[in-house]
């Protein structure tokens, strides 16, 4: 007998003498305030063809002794009772159910007693800078974080990739999320108890905008900044305009009430230049926090709570002293040497409310970084329940035209649920598991495993990067001569000590002062051995064999740049590059149009039809 697998790992589990027999028409019998989450939490599972009736095996009863989001689950000989205190909690039941149902016919019989260890348990999801996932994308993934008991998941909005009802002049030849759509996934996330929280940046990353000869003049430097010699168009808002505060607040109004959460998150991460420019010799974390407290208010007579990143906050005791105290702060790092305890001690102490934010590592990888993911995971999952954070929030970004595919960003997803809802989190081989089981439905059990797998390639390459890996290195520089190639390389190692955080700059510069000679073929070598892992994959739904197809052109894609790399500091051009190329680009087009709306699929295909123009010649 096949024992059931339970993702995420639940807080109480005895097994108990004897089975249950699952029958062919099994029903699900529940208190009349919890059908409609029992009902919703059975659609999950649709391999499970579990219905509702009023004389069910499964039965679902009221327990109001439980925690809000805890339940409980008996499984005897003559039945299963579920119990719950509200309808959030009988939801996470049924999925428990379907879960141990999962397993075959004969069901041990067991006691569980579950909740989750955090509060906040999310996902941010960055639907811009290149990619708008469609309304179905968004709600199939809405599906699988409820599925993993998720509740809250974010989209990350910079620019236009929002239908601003005022700038549609803007955006008439996008194809970003609309009010409508919005409203309707905020419709469908409340049915599975997950809050749809609107995220727009307020402050920093406001490039787009700033591009606007009618909007530049709100810029803190409206002809740019340098760093290093390099120079930057202006991101960042003029904090003491009181223009910039009433833009902002415009924004808002057009966004906001489309979602149903008490809760916005205003960003106001990375104000690159602040300082740079209008208020050249101000005091930063000063002028920083006045202008936070100002969008506060203006959130707050909307009746929102406001959350924000904290790399200015915790950097500058004045700024976290003098922040209005009910501002949710998230602390976001995505490499393993991120000090989310310390940071996370000095939050506590401070007495301020905290979620704790790593990353899923997808972006500029192509196929992941497994290593690196897992260690930030653990590490912020320690903080934060070490110094009672209020939730963890797993965050995926879309930097350089966003050319990872969704199912890359799957291990993260599930590595940040399973530590949010049980201290204990889960190895690489369980959610390894989790992917087969849960969301490729691989009945060879081979994708989760080369998924990860193939997120290990940068362990060959020559030296680390934050949050990106040298194959990736070649979306920036372009096919250019080996001199050129080295020069720009120098440049990202450099300018990290100015957009990366003190806390690991050192740990870089030091990889790369220590670098190993290049060794393409080994890092080759992984891709394939992943890639022929995945030819034995055998995924039973639609999803699964798109993931597939999008898993694997995601490793020829970074198979495509390792040899990239290799062609322009050895001189030698490898003599399949072109072909592979163009396999590539046509296959990421297809692929890309499976998920996304149109726009933004040209853009980031830009430097690899460079290159293969430049390996065609």
């Amino acid at each position: 007998m096949e024992h059931a697998f339970l993702f995420p790992a639940v807080r109480h589990f005895a097994e108990r003498d004897g089975v249950f027999l699952l029958p062919a028409g099994c029903t699900v019998s529940a208190e009349p305030e919890f059908l409609p989450a029992v009902q919703t939490a059975l659609s999950l599972f649709p391999a499970f063809p579990a219905g509702t009736g009023a004389d069910g095996c499964v039965t679902v009863r009221r327990d109001a002794a439980l925690e809000k989001e805890g339940y409980t689950l008996t499984v005897r000989p003559d039945g299963v009772t579920l119990a719950a205190s509200s309808a959030c909690g009988a939801f996470y039941a049924a999925i428990t159910f379907c879960q141990l149902a999962g397993g075959g016919r004969e069901i041990p019989c067991c006691d569980i007693a579950d909740a989750p260890g955090l509060r906040l348990r999310g996902v941010l999801l960055d639907v811009s800078r290149g990619k708008v996932p469609t309304l179905q994308t968004l709600c199939e993934t809405v599906d699988l974080l409820a599925r993993c008991k998720l509740n809250h998941l974010e989209l990350y909005i910079e620019g236009l990739s929002f239908a601003y009802p005022s700038f549609g002049a803007l955006w008439a030849d996008e194809t970003p999320l609309t009010p409508a759509e919005v409203r309707t996934l905020d419709a469908y996330c409340r049915a599975r108890f997950v809050d749809l929280v609107p995220c727009q940046n307020g402050l920093g990353h406001m490039g787009r905008w700033l591009a606007e000869p009618a909007l530049r003049p709100l810029a803190e430097c409206p002809d740019g900044f340098s760093v290093y010699g390099h120079s930057f168009p202006p991101t960042t808002l003029d904090p003491e305009d009181p223009e910039s505060l009433a833009f902002v607040d415009r924004l808002f109004g057009e966004l906001l009430p489309n979602f149903g959460s008490g809760l916005v998150n205003a960003c106001l991460d990375e104000p690159f230049e602040l300082c740079f420019g209008k208020n050249r010799g101000g005091d930063r974390a000063a002028l920083y926090t006045a202008y936070a407290n100002r969008l506060h208010a203006r959130l707050q007579n909307r009746g929102l709570r406001m959350a924000m990143w904290d790399d200015v906050a915790v950097s500058s005791n004045e700024a976290l002293q003098t922040l209005d105290e009910d501002i949710l702060l998230l602390d976001w790092g995505y490499e393993r040497e991120h000090p989310f305890s310390e940071r996370a001690r000095r939050l506590s102490e401070a007495g301020r409310p905290f979620c704790v934010c790593p990353g899923t590592n997808s972006w500029l990888s192509f196929t992941g970084m497994t290593d690196n993911m897992f260690a930030c995971a653990a590490s912020a999952a320690d903080a934060a329940y070490r110094y009672k954070a209020e939730g963890l929030l797993m965050t995926d970004w879309g930097d350089s035209g966003h050319l990872q595919y969704l199912p890359v960003s799957y291990p993260g997803f599930l590595a940040g649920a399973a530590y949010a809802w049980n201290p204990r989190g889960a190895a690489p081989s369980e959610v390894a598991e989790a992917l087969d089981r849960l969301v490729f439905c691989d009945s060879a059990g081979v994708m989760g495993r080369a998924l990860l797998a193939a997120g290990t390639y940068d362990r060959k390459e020559e030296f680390r990067l934050p949050c990106r890996t040298l194959a990736s290195t070649v979306l920036t520089t372009g096919l250019v001569p080996r001199e050129r190639y080295l020069a720009t390389v120098e440049l990202l190692v450099k300018s990290q000590s100015f957009f990366s955080k003190e806390a690991f700059v050192a740990d870089y510069l030091r990889s790369y002062e220590q670098q190993k000679a290049p060794d393409f073929a080994a890092v080759l070598a992984v891709l394939e051995e992943a890639d022929e892992a995945l030819s034995a994959a055998r995924p039973q739904t639609a999803e699964g064999k798109t993931a597939l197809a999008e898993v694997r052109n995601g490793i020829l894609m970074a198979a495509c740049m390792t040899k990239t790399r290799a062609w322009m500091l050895s001189g030698t051009r490898p003599a399949d590059l072109a072909k592979e190329l163009g396999r590539c680009i046509r296959q990421h087009r297809k692929l890309w149009h499976a998920r996304n709306k149109a726009h933004g699929c040209e853009e980031g295909l830009r430097p690899l039809l460079d290159i293969e123009k430049g390996a065609k010649q």
